[in-house]
């Protein structure tokens, strides 16, 4: 399944005639290897703003510092493999979300408020592991599909 155009879009690559955004484009296999060979740091800024969050608030998520993230900027390096990995899937539930509540300031709003679904933690707060990113897709699902969360 390819990534959706709303994913793309949110990482701020869907409208770019870029050899990157043709390959997310193409397949799956290609996203991984865009991926692993890392975003770009305006993808990062991309994913901040629509979260609405502080880059303290992404570099905790996605597992790094402010002042590498300013020095990435600074080089005009992309993230790397892990770090990008993180700042996908983070990309990749908020686009699930907006497709649930049918709108982004809803989606986002609910993601940054705690849960009693997600025992009191709000949803982007549990995005920096897999396990915790595994608890919020599963309560998107019940939501989608009308089961009490």
């Amino acid at each position: 399944m390819a990534p959706s155009n709303q994913l793309l879009d949110i990482l701020g690559i869907s409208g770019s005639t870029s050899s990157s955004s043709t390959m997310l484009q193409d397949s799956t296999n290609d996203s991984i290897e865009v991926v692993r060979r890392g975003l770009s740091i305006e993808s990062f800024k991309r994913v901040a703003s629509y979260y609405q969050l502080s880059d303290a608030q992404m570099s905790k998520v996605v597992g790094t510092s402010v002042r590498t993230i300013v020095r990435l900027q600074k080089e005009d390096k992309p993230l790397n493999a892990t770090w990008s990995d993180r700042l996908y899937r983070l990309a990749r539930v908020a686009a699930q979300a907006q497709d649930v509540f049918e709108s982004a300031d809803t989606a986002t709003s609910w993601l940054k408020r705690p849960n009693r679904g997600l025992n009191g933690h709000a949803p982007v707060d549990l995005l920096d592991t897999d396990a915790g990113t595994e608890q919020v897709v599963e309560l998107l699902d019940r939501i989608e599909y009308g089961v009490y969360s």
